[in-house]
């Protein structure tokens, strides 16, 4: 049965009110823990927008496992732009997975999205030395007996495999790890056919460790130029994990509009620029409209996938 989200438990509604916000500043929250490949970025586009807005906009990290707690918190907030949300897909799957009734619009304001990651499947240097094709092969003469791993049961190396899995019609152990660097070591044990994520993956490619078999953004990767995308190979998908911008409901349109050019702006500076090639993030620039449009595309998605919260670890 569907559940409303913000009247799913009284420990959401309990959650602290940001109403009283400074007005002379911006509160951002980010479900994620400081430090991170996405903090890093949202924090060099924060200092920048925050001079065009002339206003300090402030990250408030509360890491989280779903973000639900706090879209609960963002509900709560005014609708004058001093309370923003960073949305990443973890969100969105947890969402759908969790049957909560929640419309982008109605429950919150779509501002805009701002960038994605490169993901990716890589393999040990010496195996599968014709590509990605030579795994699916091997996949489907040998049934459920190649693995591949990922940084968790519901991360989005996950989820993407299993999309590939199905569209092949084939069968291969899901490994889930706690954290790249795990994979990684036991993709190099030769205890992993191959490792399906994002960032921490580039470290083990350039170290010579790992190859990558396919990236999974729209083009060629200008710093792997010779490997092949999903697109190319005749897969029609493709996955960055865009993350974005929302406010509370009801949010004027001006304001929404005054945000969005700031962010825009920002995202198009030098200093961030340096720091999403550093991460290897890409920029994707969508406005409320178009943005709301991926998300309500992307929620379908992941329904027809059918992947239960309770296989979430």
């Amino acid at each position: 049965m569907k559940r409303r989200l913000f009247l799913a438990s009284a420990g959401l509604l309990a959650a602290p009110s940001l109403v009283q916000a400074e007005r002379n500043s911006i509160t951002l929250l980010v479900p994620f823990a400081e430090g991170g490949a996405t903090d890093q970025l949202i924090r060099a586009l924060a200092k920048s927008a925050g001079k065009a807005l002339g206003k300090e906009i402030q990250l408030e990290n509360k890491p989280s496992r779903t973000g639900l707690r706090l879209l609960a918190q963002l509900r709560a907030a005014p609708p004058d732009g001093s309370v923003l949300m960073l949305f990443p897909v973890v969100t969105l799957r947890a969402l759908v997975e969790r049957g909560v009734d929640f419309t982008m619009g109605r429950d919150a304001t779509p501002i805009m999205c701002l960038a994605g990651g490169t993901y990716g499947v890589i393999a040990k240097a010496d195996r599968f030395p014709g590509g990605w094709r030579d795994f699916i092969a091997e996949a489907r003469e040998k049934p459920g007996q190649l693995s591949f791993g990922s940084a968790g049961n519901g991360s989005v190396g996950h989820v993407t495999m299993a999309r590939l899995m199905a569209k092949e019609n084939i069968q291969a152990v899901h490994l889930p790890f706690r954290g790249t660097a795990d994979g990684v070591e036991a993709l190099m044990a030769g205890d992993l056919d191959v490792l399906a994520g994002g960032t921490r993956l580039h470290v083990a490619v350039e170290n010579g460790e790992a190859r990558w078999l396919t990236l999974w953004s729209p083009q060629r990767n200008p710093r792997w130029p010779d490997v092949p995308t999903l697109v190319e190979l005749g897969y029609a998908l493709t996955e960055t994990a865009p993350f974005g911008l929302i406010g509370p409901p009801n949010m004027p349109a001006g304001e929404r509009q005054r945000l969005e050019a700031a962010f825009s702006a920002a995202l198009r500076t030098p200093s961030v620029k340096a720091v999403m090639t550093r991460l290897g993030m890409t920029e994707d620039l969508r406005g409320s409209d178009a943005y709301a449009a991926y998300l309500a595309a992307a929620a379908g998605a992941e329904a027809a996938l059918g992947l239960r919260p309770e296989a979430r670890q």
